[in-house]
């Protein structure tokens, strides 16, 4: 008998660990597998679909080629130098490694460790829901398939990877809550706090205002002061601050005075994300488990301290955190698949008697398709994205060739193109850049005129001021040194190394444009083609500052 029953857990135990793994896979899947082509190799940043995608990308291919982050790379900063690296460094630090490790470009590791961690994410929130009910953990576990709906998914392609990752480091932390008994746990708090602080620092302030929230609740519920967990979060919080001092000092001399937060209430984001009616039935269920949480606080206070408190901080938008708060919703789904997970599992409960583990997983698999499903009323269900984002072959072959070949002090120009309005995207030629301004470049086309001289933009980071140190505590910022005329302005096209054109655009019209400059130009023997094909030009000018254009109606 009693081997039987060994043999009948074993087999629980195991089913479960398939059911873990299969849904990794299937998280993956769906999260990557379309969006990627079902590669992990791409020939040039695939998938990418905005400007701070491109951002991120540019920042970590740029510490990979310097080895280091002491410094932004001057074509980041609008061409300052020196500039003291000032992001928090996880993020890419990560994919760096990932790259020499894999042999993979950066722009795939990057991208991948996102959706990567938000899969660990949906684990380590199952681990966080096991400790206290193995069955409710495994119906929760479909509800994080959601942070892949139509108003979250913008938080992978549109480049909102530092907030996700750190949001990972905040379900550590809850994961550390609830097996703070175990011997220097502490020691992983640090470790965890310092990530937060390390990859988007607002959610070291928001796992802050969850362990004390956790500490209240503990009180409450045990009636008594446990000074091992005080002992624990104040040793944890010396480790966080040895870990974190580096870019502490960064922090509070860049950030805080280049970026002070100012609370204001804010009812929308402008950008996609999900709002508590976007749940549709599961807000039903999520009510139901919340009452049910309660009626069993002692016993669910991790889970449900988590729920509720990322719940309500993702709702200060209301009270003044505005998009750090609609941030936080991005894994929604996960902070909050406890409290759907368990009002699925206490009504049913009332009706199934005999609870088994095969009704969770069955229930769990019921789940999973009524969520990736389109279109099952009163459910919210998973998008399936398929694009190649912004960047294609032949813009990235352009965008190589001039990092490879073109000289380290030259400047290049952009006439326009489609995609050059998210313009991070163009750090990727690694050298000093500006680009024409739409409004320019139909004002020309407008009055018919080949011009010299375009009213054009600098860009770049402009987000940290490009900080350089002066001493320990002290920095000036290179960007605020920047003449007005030299970030905005008209500039004489004549004073840029190589210019280029985009043969294809949206409109046929700018396109045309583009190639009458370029004839204009090629006229000039000192001005050669160095770089083509079907969708792009590169001229060099190698006589700077000479007459290179002749100003006239067409």
């Amino acid at each position: 008998m009693q081997k039987n029953l060994g043999k009948v857990f074993k087999i629980r135990l195991d089913l479960e660990k398939i059911v873990l793994v299969i849904f990794f896979g299937v998280f993956l899947y769906l999260g990557t597998g379309f969006l990627f082509d079902h590669q992990l190799q791409h020939d040039y940043p695939y998938a990418y679909m905005a400007s701070d995608a491109f951002q991120h990308q540019t920042r970590a291919q740029s510490i990979k080629d310097a080895g280091n982050y002491r410094d932004e790379a001057s074509y980041i900063v609008m061409g300052v130098e020196g500039a003291t690296g000032y992001y928090p460094p996880v993020l890419y630090h990560l994919s760096v490694i990932l790259s020499h490790l894999s042999g993979l470009e950066v722009y795939d590791t990057i991208y991948f460790s996102v959706f990567f961690f938000a899969a660990l994410a949906s684990l380590v929130m199952y681990l966080v829901i096991r400790q206290f009910n193995k069955n409710v953990a495994l119906i929760s576990l479909p509800i994080s398939l959601l942070v892949f709906s139509s108003g979250l998914y913008t938080g992978f392609l549109f480049g909102h990877w530092p907030t996700l990752l750190s949001q990972f480091f905040l379900i550590c932390i809850f994961w550390y809550t609830s097996r703070n008994n175990l011997h220097k746990s502490y020691i992983f708090l640090g470790i965890v706090m310092a990530a937060t602080f390390m990859t988007h620092t607002s959610e070291t302030l928001f796992a802050a205002i969850y362990l004390i929230i956790f500490l209240i609740g503990y009180l409450l519920t045990n009636k008594k002061i446990d000074f091992g967990i005080i002992k624990n979060f104040a040793f944890g919080a010396i480790i966080t601050l040895a870990l974190t001092l580096y870019y502490f000092i960064i922090f509070k001399g860049v950030w805080i005075p280049r970026q002070p937060f100012e609370f204001a209430a804010s009812l929308r984001w402008d950008n996609p994300t999900i709002y508590l009616m976007d749940f549709k039935l599961l807000l039903v269920f999520m009510v139901i488990g919340f009452i049910a949480s309660l009626l069993f606080i002692k016993k669910s206070l991790v889970p449900t301290i988590a729920s509720l408190s990322m719940l309500l901080v993702g709702l200060s938008n209301y009270i003044g955190f505005r998009e750090k708060a609609f941030q936080l919703r991005f894994f929604w789904p996960i902070f909050l698949s406890f409290l759907v997970g368990f009002g699925i599992y206490w009504i049913l409960k009332l009706i199934i008697k005999e609870w088994k583990v095969w009704h969770s997983i069955s229930l769990s698999i019921i789940l999973i398709i009524l969520v990736i499903i389109p279109n099952i009323p009163l459910i919210p269900h998973y998008q399936k994205i398929q694009s190649n984002g912004l960047m294609g072959k032949e813009h990235w072959d352009m965008f190589n060739w001039i990092a490879k070949n073109a000289e380290d002090d030259v400047k290049v120009y952009f006439f326009y193109g489609d995609i050059y309005s998210q313009d991070a995207l163009l750090r990727n030629a690694k050298r000093a850049h500006y680009q024409v301004t739409p409004e320019g470049f139909i004002d020309a086309i407008n009055k018919r005129e080949v011009r010299r001289n375009y009213d054009s933009e600098l860009p770049g980071d402009a987000g940290g001021g490009a900080p350089i140190r002066e001493s320990l505590f002290s920095f000036k910022f290179g960007i605020d040194e920047l003449p007005e005329e030299i970030r905005f302005g008209t500039k004489d096209i004549c004073n840029f190394n190589y210019l280029v054109f985009d043969r294809r655009t949206a409109q046929p019209v700018f396109a045309q444009y583009n190639l009458l400059i370029a004839n204009e130009l090629l006229k000039k023997d000192y001005i050669k083609i160095v770089f083509e094909n079907n969708n792009i030009i590169v001229l060099k000018n190698s006589n700077v500052g000479a007459d290179c254009i002749e100003q006239r109606n067409f």
